[in-house]
Order: structure tokens, then C-alpha cells, then sequence
């Protein structure tokens, strides 16, 4: 049935070809029986002898790497059998077995066996001899195999299967260290008791670091009531969970589903088949893996290019596997992994960026529409101010004056922001309804490119915004909120320079840092300014540049500089950043600019007890430096 159905999914249609090739099957199995006519040499059966049931995910996985290896050889037909010991396994029942199979191995020639786990290994090395004698046995999935055993079965060959524990604790280890806890659950089943035999070999390694609770007789109720008692000292080591105490059959899934719903600790494997299923990770045994391996050997024994130099036993190795959606929910990043770890789950960088894209478009819409009402707003309170100045003193028509400027200084503002917001949303709907293109085809050159242009114009996009935020702030009547915390300086610059790296194409940072120079003032004011002063840095820098970020303190004041080898200002230019009428320039590399930041940043540390210093020179580059004031920062002195 399963050649059947790789016939019609192959072919789509049930065209002559395909009903050729199923009469072809039908003759196949009625000479089988000893109906038809002499069997074709050229074809081969081959027996894939299962210890559990199909639906069992490890079962499933090794099957689909056996089909990995077979697949479109039509030369090759596979008998799948299944002993289903994980949920029968008494003496009365392998009678049985062994009276089913005995009638069985009389009805079909095969070329090979593929033998996966325990259970069908130890039928075969039982029964093999009399029921096939002579066909050689490829195995895997074996655990604690006694190797010396394989002297008196010169047919078998294949892999065992190991479980990486020491690899698996190592890993529970140094992705969170504070967890000293580690709950054990692992049933009593003989693959069970076996998998116990190995966990005793490595857990004395780590007996002086964490403690271990191994939990094996149990009913589901018991495991349910025990993890929902674990605190955040605990993880989970979930082994065997086939079998409770009273004989009841669990499936991976149900099992591993009724720990989630109990308790919030993160759960660790060494098998694949809990994967994708709330498993945080491990060092993981590949059941596809296994039956790959195994269907290659048959392979090379149907075509005879199997040679007596191979061994008879092998370890595959494991593989470092975590799941992406259970690190965001335990706030853990990709560095705290083990080296050569793999991620599923993971986002698709392309999909992330166009998400973010898209909702900042919708953000800043909604924050432009907002603006525009309050402006307009602040106008008509303009105009009744007029009507109040005009029956008032000079004094007042100077105010008067004074205001009109403001609202054309407000005015001119708006209308560049809508500029350039306009053009950055421009270009990332632009971009985004190409990506969106069915039509559209790219190479891993454009898309890499794509990214980034569409990173780099979200992020000029939310600078232009948290301009905008910051100096919206500054203008309401309430002024802003100023929360006052110590910290260190230089963690804030080090982080603002990594924001900006992203965007810096040829130039480069240089720091100098004093070390330890502690401010007292407000923590997102001073990441605002520092942003701004970097950001204006590589404007105007020209490619192949450096940027020099220094740190240090002078008297009681703590300082900062940052100087660029761009283009530099004229005087005039930096005397209108100080009157609050910039003169506005786009970046060197066409960088949208409201000009107000830097005024902005002037306004801030004003109220912070700040200042701004600007040395620059046409042609040259220009020297920021910030000095945060006051009797209440700490530093080396």
C-alpha cells in the first residue's frame, strides 16, 4: 500500500503509466504467495522489523529515514512489521509472536532486514537463524548492547543507539547555572531500567554541583502533582515516560503535554521525538538519523558493494538541538547555548523584518495623525492669543511676535517630518510589495540586500520618531518627567554604539573609556542625547572613516566626546543649532534629518544640568562633546 500511494503522489494522475505499474504490483505479490511466475532477480524485498507501533513518534522518525534512503527505487519493495512491545510485553504475547512470525517468514524471500531498537534486535538474534536464516540483519536504535554478543552473529551489523546524558546535563548546566535542581522522571519499563544503567555512568560527574531526584514508579496523577510543586530552582530531565506503575501506556506527546500544563521549569531531553513539543532542548538522538544509517547498510548489502571491513557496531553521534519558542519564554539568547547548537523554530530573518516594518508604518500613521491634531489644536489657541495680544502692551505684540516665529519654526518642522517619514514609508511599502510578489524572484545577493535596506530604513524611521517623541515632550505644558538613577556611563555608550553598527556600512567605532564613571541623572534622557550625538557622527562621516567615542572625568563633572573625520560645520551652522533654527542637511549617504535633534539634545541637558560643546571645522570633522554636571556623579579619582 505504501508503494501504492508514492505511485500516486509522484504522478498526480492516474495516467497509463501508473496502472502499468500497479498490475506490475499485483503480479509482484501473487508470485510472493506462490501463485505467479518466477520472481524477477532484479527486484528485492526487504523487512523492516519494528519493536513498537506505528503512530509512536520515535518509530515514525526512524521509518522516515529509512524511506529517505529508498525512496523512487522501484527495484525495492519494503515489508513493514510491527512487534508492538511497548504495549504488550509479556511471555504470553511473545509466544504469540514468535508462532506468528514463524508462519509468516515462509511466505516472501528477503534480501535484508532492518531491525530498529530492543525488542526486534533480540527476536532476531532468537529466532533469526531459524526463520531467516542467513539474511543479513542491518539493526538500530540499540541501547546497551553487549558487543561480544555479536561474535556468534557474524550477519548482524548496525548502530546502537546512546542516549547523550553527560552531553544533556552539561548543557542544563551552563544555560542556567542558578538551576541546582533536576527532576528526573523515567519509567520502569526495560527500555526504561536500561536508559537507568546509562544515566548512573555520568551522573556522579556532576553529584558536587546539582542535585538529582529520579522519580520511576508512578501513575500520570503522581508526575502532574510533582512538577506543579517545582520552583524555580528546578528543571526537568524527562527520559522513559512510556509506562506508569500500573502498566498504562503513554504516549510522547500526552506525556510531555501533561508536564507543560503543570509547571513553568524548563524541560530537557535526549530524544528527538519530544522535540517541537515543549522541550527546551538537549543533546539530541535522531531516530531519522538511525534509520537512515541503517536503510544505507541494506543498501550496500542488496547491491553487494557491502564489504567485511565494516563493523558490526557503531555509535552515531548526537546533536545539540533547543527550541526557539522555549527560549524566548525563559529569556534565553543563542550565545548561552552550547557551541554548534541548532534552533528550530526560528523565525525567518526576512519575515521579522517586514513584521516590524509594517507595524511601524501603522505606529507612525497613528502618531502623525495625533500630531496633526494637537497642532492643530496649538494653533487655534494661537489665534486667540493674537486677538488677546493685539489690546495689549508692546511687551505683549513682542510676545506676539515671538509666537508667530514659533508656530513657523512648528510649522516648517511637520512639513520636513512628513517629508521624510513619507519617504521612509515609502520605501518599505515599496519593498515590502515586492517581497510580497508571487512573481518576484531573487537570488540570496538581492535578498540579503533587500534586508537590509529595509533594516536600515526602519531604524532611520525610529530615529526620526524618537526625535519627534522627545521634543513633543519637551513642548507640552507639563515638560518632561525626569526620574534620576546612578549608573554607569559607559555601559550606555558601549550599547548605543553596538544599535548603530548595523547601519554603519565602512565606518568604524573607537572607543576610549575612563572606566567606572557613575552619573546621577535621568537613564532614557541620557540614552536620547548619546543616541543623537553618535547618529550625527556618521551622517556626516566620509566611508572608510573612524568614529572616536571617548569617556572621562574633569573636576566633578563626568564627560563625553565623539569626534568624526566628516565634513565638519561652518560657524553659521553651528551657531543656528544653538538658536534652534538649524540649518538642515541630509546625511552623506542620504540620511533623512528633521534637523531639530540636536536642539533637542541642547533642550535636555539643560534641564538636566547639562551642556553641549561643538568644535568643528569645514572640511575637518567635528568634535560633541556633552558634560553631565553636578556634585553627585563618582569616579577614580
Amino acid at each position: 500500500m505504501l508503494f501504492m500511494r508514492r505511485i500516486f503522489a509522484n504522478n498526480h494522475l492516474l495516467n497509463m503509466k501508473a496502472i502499468q505499474t500497479l498490475i506490475l504490483l499485483v503480479l509482484f505479490h501473487v508470485q510472493a504467495l506462490g501463485f505467479g511466475p518466477e520472481k524477477n532477480n532484479k527486484e528485492y524485498n526487504v523487512l523492516v522489523l519494528h519493536s513498537y507501533h506505528q503512530g509512536l513518534e520515535w518509530t515514525d522518525s526512524i521509518t522516515s529515514g529509512i524511506l529517505s534512503v529508498f525512496d523512487n527505487r522501484s527495484d525495492i519493495n519494503l515489508v513493514f512489521e510491527y512487534l508492538d512491545t511497548k504495549r504488550n510485553y509479556n511471555e504470553e504475547y511473545k509466544l504469540a509472536l514468535k508462532n506468528i512470525y514463524k508462519v509468516k517468514a515462509k511466505q516472501i524471500p528477503f534480501k535484508a532486514i532492518i531491525a530498529s531498537d530492543n525488542a526486534a534486535f533480540d527476536f532476531l538474534m532468537e529466532y533469526g537463524n531459524e526463520f531467516y536464516p542467513d539474511i543479513p540483519v542491518l539493526y538500530c536504535g540499540v541501547n546497551n548492547l553487549d558487543t561480544k554478543k555479536l561474535k556468534d552473529y557474524p550477519n548482524f551489523y548496525g548502530f546502537g543507539e546512546r542516549a547523550d546524558h553527560y552531553g544533556t546535563i552539561s548543557s542544563i548546566r551552563k544555560i542556567f547555572p542558578n538551576r541546582k535542581n533536576v527532576l528526573i522522571i523515567n519509567d520502569n519499563t526495560l527500555t526504561g531500567q536500561s536508559i537507568k544503567t546509562e544515566l548512573e555512568k555520568v551522573k556522579h560527574y556532576f553529584d558536587e554541583d546539582l542535585n538529582f531526584e529520579i522519580v520511576s514508579e508512578f501513575t500520570l496523577e503522581d508526575i502532574q502533582k510533582r512538577v506543579s510543586t517545582l520552583d524555580d530552582s528546578y528543571v526537568i530531565y524527562l527520559l522513559v515516560f512510556n509506562r506508569d506503575m500500573n502498566n498504562k501506556f503513554i504516549s510522547y506527546r500526552n506525556g510531555i503535554n501533561k508536564i507543560k500544563e503543570n509547571t513553568k521549569v524548563p524541560i530537557f531531553g535526549s530524544w528527538d521525538f519530544y522535540l517541537d513539543k515543549g522541550l527546551f532542548g538537549g543533546k539530541i538522538t535522531s531516530g531519522y538519523d538511525q534509520g537512515k544509517h541503517a536503510a544505507t547498510l541494506a543498501l550496500k548489502v542488496i547491491y553487494g558493494s557491502f564489504t567485511k571491513d565494516i563493523p558490526q557496531f557503531e555509535y552515531l553521534d548526537n546533536t545539540y538541538m533547543f527550541d526557539y519558542e522555549q527560549m524566548i519564554d525563559f529569556d534565553i539568547s543563542a550565545i548561552d547555548l552550547p557551541k554548534g547548537s541548532m534552533i528550530i523554530n526560528q523565525p525567518n530573518d526576512r519575515d521579522l523584518i517586514l513584521k516590524i516594518s509594517i507595524i511601524s508604518v501603522i505606529v507612525l500613521t497613528i502618531i502623525i495623525f495625533s500630531l496633526l491634531i494637537w497642532l492643530k489644536l496649538k494653533q487655534n489657541r494661537a489665534k486667540v492669543l493674537t486677538r488677546l495680544v493685539s489690546e495689549k502692551t508692546s511687551e505683549l505684540n513682542k510676545t506676539n511676535t515671538e509666537l508667530k516665529q514659533a508656530i513657523t519654526d512648528k510649522d516648517k518642522f511637520f512639513s520636513i517630518l512628513a517629508h521624510d517619514l513619507r519617504g521612509s514609508i515609502g520605501v518599505i511599502l515599496g519593498i515590502s510589495t515586492l517581497l510580497n510578489d508571487e512573481d518576484f524572484k531573487s537570488d540570496p545577493e538581492e535578498d540579503e540586500h533587500l534586508e537590509k535596506d529595509l533594516l536600515h530604513v526602519a531604524t532611520q524611521t525610529n530615529a526620526l520618531l524618537e526625535d519627534l517623541f522627545y521634543w513633543g515632550v519637551n513642548q507640552s505644558k507639563e515638560g518632561p518627567t525626569i526620574e534620576n538613577s546612578e549608573f554607569d556611563i559607559n555601559n550606555i555608550l558601549l550599547d548605543t554604539c553596538k544599535t548603530f553598527k548595523i547601519n554603519l556600512g565602512n565606518i568604524s567605532f573607537k572607543t576610549n573609556l575612563e572606566e567606572d564613571l557613575m552619573v546621577n541623572t535621568d537613564k532614557n534622557i541620557c540614552k536620547f542625547i548619546l543616541r543623537n550625538i553618535v547618529q550625527n557622527a556618521i551622517k556626516f562621516s566620509h566611508d572608510n572613516a573612524t568614529v572616536t567615542v571617548s569617556s572621562f572625568a574633569k573636576n566633578d563633572d563626568v564627560c563625553i566626546s565623539v569626534h568624526d573625520h566628516g565634513i565638519g560645520m561652518s560657524r553659521e551652522v553651528v551657531d543656528s543649532i544653538y538658536q534652534k533654527s538649524p540649518i538642515r542637511k541630509e546625511g552623506l549617504s542620504g540620511q533623512k534629518t528633521t534637523g531639530m535633534g540636536l536642539c533637542t539634545v541642547i533642550d535636555y541637558l539643560k534641564i538636566i544640568h547639562g551642556d553641549l560643546q561643538i568644535k568643528s571645522k569645514e572640511g575637518e570633522g567635528s568634535t560633541f562633546t556633552i558634560i553631565f554636571k553636578g556634585n553627585n556623579n563618582t569616579f577614580p579619582k
